[in-house]
């Protein structure tokens, strides 16, 4: 690993700096709220636990600030941006280091197979993830678990709380049911909005996602299920199931055989009762 000037690091230029000295403004519809010191980001490092020795994928570099904290810690980093403006300022000013290689893509359509086979080894990921294509992108990653070690991440912190959230609570959705049958997530740290430049209107959570879990039965029967059952949170879920191909009645005979109450809603009923729900369905259907 190519020997990191932290000092040198320590003064690179702030978002605030970048983007005032190219006369270009932070993209709202990007959402990018640019992390704007360096030793947040040398903590949000060292909290995750990452190796020396390791390659690490940053999805959306931004101004770099998250970037050269990487670069100080690992063997290598390949930082995704999908905004051109950013990368040309990053090339003008030179200031990361040699072990960094940014690439123009958006982090939703990254082949991450290719880049498994790239690297050779289960991917880690690291970025600061805007508020629109959060849930998107963790879909996506759910789905490619097999090929990620963990990932950790800035989310807004409503986003974070979605993550974790328990049965019974408002913020209990599809992907609370789907990471804690997959994974471990642990908060590291919260980020006030002053972390930032600009400054965001919303707190903000780092989350270490670590997938342990990295096959389902019936897991294609499980998402559907999870879609249905949360698509009006409002209704008690034997009225939910019904684009699964079910009865009102068939629905509460299903939720009947798994010891679950008709009259529960979506958010009543914990992660492994529906896997057991999903795998009952799949051998009704064969």
């Amino acid at each position: 690993m190519p020997e990191a000037n932290s000092n040198a690091l320590a003064k690179i230029p702030t978002p605030r700096t970048l983007l005032k000295r190219y006369g270009i403004f932070a993209r709202k519809s990007l959402g990018q709220n640019f992390l704007a010191d360096i030793n947040i980001a040398r903590k949000i490092v060292e909290l995750s636990g990452v190796s020396p020795q390791e390659t690490v994928i940053e999805l959306g570099v931004g101004l770099g600030t998250l970037t050269c904290a990487l670069a100080e810690k690992v063997s290598r980093v390949i930082g995704f941006e999908i905004d051109k403006n950013l990368i040309n300022i990053l090339e003008k000013e030179n200031f990361l280091p040699e072990n960094v290689e940014i690439r123009q893509g958006n982090i939703l359509k990254l082949d991450y197979q290719r880049l498994f086979e790239e690297i050779a080894k289960p991917l880690i990921l690291f970025g600061n993830l805007p508020y629109y294509l959060s849930s998107r992108l963790l879909w996506r990653l759910v789905e490619q678990r097999k090929i990620i070690n963990f990932c950790t991440f800035m989310f807004q912190k409503e986003v974070a709380e979605r993550l974790s959230a328990m049965p019974g609570s408002k913020n209990y959705g599809p992907l609370s049911v789907l990471l804690a049958l997959t994974a471990r997530v642990e908060k590291l740290m919260q980020l006030s909005p002053g972390c930032f430049y600009p400054s965001p209107e919303v707190h903000s959570t780092v989350v270490k996602i670590t997938f342990l879990n990295k096959a389902l039965p019936n897991e294609k029967v499980l998402v559907a299920l999870l879609k249905a059952a949360f698509s009006k949170r409002r209704k008690k879920i034997a009225a939910n199931l019904k684009p699964l191909g079910l009865t009102k009645d068939q629905a509460k005979q299903l939720l009947l055989s798994q010891g679950l109450s008709p009259d529960l809603r979506a958010e009543q009923i914990p992660p492994e009762k529906y896997l057991a729900l999903a795998c009952a369905l799949e051998a009704k259907a064969s």
